[in-house]
């Protein structure tokens, strides 16, 4: 490896700003690496599909018509179980299982198979914003139970400080 002069890439210049970092090629390949999507474990997510979409149809049949904060919180308690059942199925990344559940929501939704959060009416725009509100509020919510869901860091701590005595 060649260093220029003034670049402070030599790490015993003097000039080198304290605390700077300096990586080479292969260390920036294996952080790349460690930051990579982790495993899906689909029966997680279909566990939590089936789910969402079983009991927002439940909750939205036995809800009353006139009664339409039921009929937003029928789907919305559906998707919210469904993350939580698959952030907890999955042994890492709950947040990440759970979006996926609120994924494979918003495509049930898209062909009929699970009822809307919110109801369309009125012009397309309209129509097409209450669409996208409504999908950007399930993802959310999804990702929110599937992180609730998720397992607890435990202290790595060898000192034993942080074990329950």
């Amino acid at each position: 490896m060649i260093f220029e002069s003034g670049t402070f890439r030599e790490l015993a210049d003097p000039r080198r700003p304290r605390g700077s970092v300096s990586f080479c090629p292969s260390t920036l390949d294996v952080i790349a690496r460690q930051r990579s999507l982790p495993a899906v474990q689909q029966i997680a997510v279909a566990a939590g599909i089936l789910t969402a979409v079983t009991v927002a149809s439940i909750l939205r049949l036995a809800a009353s018509p006139n009664a339409a904060i039921f009929g937003i919180a029928a789907p919305l308690c559906g998707i919210a179980l469904g993350a939580y059942l698959a952030g907890k199925l999955a042994k890492y990344a709950g947040l990440y299982h759970g979006a996926l559940v609120g994924v494979g929501y918003v495509l049930a939704e898209a062909i009929g198979l699970a009822p809307s959060p919110l109801e369309l009416s009125g012009d397309g725009l309209t129509e097409g914003l209450s669409v996208i509100a409504g999908d950007a509020l399930v993802l959310a919510l999804a990702a929110l139970a599937g992180w609730i869901a998720a397992p607890q860091a435990t202290s790595s701590s060898s000192s034993g400080t942080g074990r329950d005595r």
